[in-house]
């Protein structure tokens, strides 16, 4: 599933026809053309809001990076997406650290795994949604629905929307947090 398809998804809830029939009959090379569309630019730019909030606040999005210290600190700014820390390991020992001025201070120069909270680069409609496979489309779906309504000013339909998102998403939290494989940086 792609990224269009939630938000084709969401135009059809909200009653979005146009735009819902756009979005239906669209391409990958029509995506520039779509985007000039502005409740469609609005649909994209809200989901991937939504995503990050969901992944900072309900459902966090795990990451794994390998790193080697200099000074012993690390720059927490060259990580991507970057929301918090969760543990630092040596090997397979985790290992006391302290954060101080986006850098991660750390007793002793080394090789160090760090796991960190961060949310998913969304750059095309076409991007796949498989970094999201454990969460249910509806989740995205309610979650840009709420936020389209409450940039919109329908804030009777954000409430039931909102409450849809949040009851879904803490329904998934309690099943399952999500951790991504190491990547290497040096």
């Amino acid at each position: 599933m792609k990224i269009l398809d939630v938000i084709r998804q969401s135009a059809d809830l909200l009653g979005l026809d146009t735009e819902r029939d756009l979005l239906s009959e669209a391409e990958e090379s029509d995506e520039t053309s779509l985007l000039e569309n502005a409740k469609i630019a609005q649909l994209f730019n809200l989901l991937k809001f939504s995503i990050q909030e969901l992944c900072a606040n309900h459902l966090f999005y795990y990451v794994y990076q390998d790193f080697t210290t200099s000074n012993k600190k690390f720059s927490l700014t060259t990580l991507t997406n970057y929301l918090k820390t969760d543990a630092v390991y040596r090997g397979e020992n985790k290992v006391k650290f302290r954060i101080f001025n986006r850098h991660l201070l750390l007793n002793e120069d080394g090789n160090y795994t760090i796991k960190y909270a961060s949310y998913p680069s969304i750059n095309s409609m076409f991007d796949d949604v498989d970094f999201v496979t454990s969460i249910s489309i509806d989740v995205m779906v309610y979650g840009l629905c709420a936020y389209y309504c409450l940039a919109n000013g329908m804030f009777e339909d954000f409430d039931s929307y909102y409450d849809k998102y949040i009851s879904k998403a803490n329904a998934l939290k309690e099943m399952k947090i999500f951790d991504l494989p190491t990547r290497s940086w040096q």
